[in-house]
């Protein structure tokens, strides 16, 4: 489903005049795009990239790619608390129709770890 949606979304900036990179995202390995003005960014994690030289040996050069602030200004705690609530919810209703015990073992545990996530992000606002 997210697969046809990201994809939706790197054709539209390409039918929009953006450069599609041979470069890919760090973080979710999709293609880096690059705008009219130059600006690279990562249209699936909505950040925008630098492109650093670094020195690894006196002759040898490679691109790293960093990730800088959100082209999008996002409050990270409310989004991630939120998203871990949906999660929550999700995992609650497979359980409650679950019967399997080494399946209904493994939600425990992945709801166990959810909590103790939503825990601390609510201790980051």
């Amino acid at each position: 489903m997210f697969i046809k949606e990201d994809a939706k979304k790197m054709a539209d900036l390409l039918r929009t005049g953006h450069k599609m990179l041979n470069l890919s995202c760090p973080i979710c390995n999709n293609p880096i795009f690059q705008n009219k003005d130059g600006v690279s960014f990562c249209a699936i994690c909505n950040r925008e990239v630098i492109m650093a030289d670094s020195v690894l040996d006196k002759n040898i050069k490679e691109k790293k790619i960093i990730l800088t602030k959100n082209i999008k200004q996002v409050n990270v705690p409310n989004v991630l608390i939120t998203v871990l609530t949906d999660k929550l919810n999700w995992i609650t209703q497979k359980l409650e129709k679950e019967n399997q015990l080494d399946i209904i073992e493994k939600y425990l545990k992945i709801l166990f770890d959810l909590l103790n996530l939503l825990e601390k992000a609510k201790g980051l606002k």
